[in-house]
């Protein structure tokens, strides 16, 4: 009997980790299959079909009658050798750093503003979460509204203050002031949840330490140089790329506000995507684009992630 149970040992040890694993949690896996099935087939799916559809000449207008082939890398030499491309790429790079800085500042003071509990606080608490729960093509063409030259609510509180030189300004119709009020659109719909986020995690740090702090004597400054920032350093990492994942692939308010102009000066690679599909019908460069697109914010994202993981060790 002895040498039977030693041979079932040696045959269990010597199974892969993962059956093992499975065969143990089994019933916790079937629970979890049926979220994994719709996952697949929402976004992994559609996901495999971007990818194969951009190495093929997929343009709808020659679809029905020619069908598709398959090219290889030639969409992706064709991206690479656009100028427009670069174009549009270094427009994003902008727009994304811009907004994830001051999107991450303007949150992070704001919820140092609330965690001081400050008569009405509270009530604040739930104002700034309007500008996160409004839709963003409803917003964006409310504020479309106020950066008009002519009716816009913007330039008449400019000229009430004397500047008469903005009074008839066409923020929207200018390379360098487009990007930049778009810019401000969509930090003023994003720092909501950063500000709340953050107003949780400073919350749950205990007033004992800043107490000890102040009693060795930490300044304000000091308090949340050495103290705030060092414990808030785990969420302001997962925040700061969420914020880049979500601002590097917008939409809806560059394209409700400017359409990609004036003369290319807003043309983010959503827009150039989006050009590329439904105006021009090479959904097979659209889909390379999309990919592109995909890579370069994995690539981000594991920048931000070892440049966090290195400053812990």
């Amino acid at each position: 009997m002895e040498p039977q149970v030693r041979m079932a040992d040696l045959q269990r040890s010597s199974a892969p980790a993962f059956w093992v694993a499975l065969k143990k949690n089994r019933v916790a896996y079937a629970f979890v299959l049926p979220a994994l099935i719709v996952v697949g087939i929402v976004i992994i799916y559609p996901l495999l079909e971007v990818v194969i559809t951009s190495f093929q000449r997929y343009n709808l207008l020659e679809v029905l009658t020619k069908g598709s082939s398959y090219i290889g890398m030639s969409n992706y030499v064709e991206i690479l050798k656009d100028p427009e491309f670069w174009h549009s790429l270094w427009i994003t790079t902008i727009f994304t750093a811009a907004c994830v800085s001051l999107t991450i500042g303007a949150g992070l003071a704001i919820a140092l503003l609330l965690n001081l509990e400050f008569p009405g606080y509270k009530v604040l608490s739930v104002a700034i979460l309007l500008p996160w729960v409004m839709p963003r093509v409803a917003s964006s063409i409310l504020w479309k509204w106020i950066y008009d030259d002519q009716f816009g609510i913007l330039n008449y509180l400019l000229s009430l203050l004397g500047v008469e030189d903005m009074s008839t300004f066409a923020w929207l119709a200018h390379s360098s002031s487009a990007l930049w009020a778009v810019i401000i659109v969509v930090v003023w719909q994003s720092f909501p949840f950063i500000a709340v986020t953050l107003l949780a995690a400073l919350q749950s740090i205990s007033i004992e330490i800043y107490e000890a702090a102040k009693i060795d004597g930490a300044s304000p400054w000091q308090r949340l140089r050495f103290i705030t920032l060092p414990l808030l350093r785990n969420i302001l990492g997962v925040l700061t790329v969420i914020s880049t994942i979500w601002d590097f692939k917008a939409f809806d308010q560059m394209w409700v506000m400017t359409e990609g102009g004036p003369a290319g000066g807003t043309m983010i690679l959503g827009i150039h995507t989006w050009m590329n599909a439904f105006a021009y019908l090479r959904m097979g460069r659209a889909s390379a684009l999309a990919v592109i697109m995909l890579l370069l914010v994995s690539a981000v994202t594991l920048i931000y992630l070892k440049l966090f993981n290195r400053g812990e060790e």
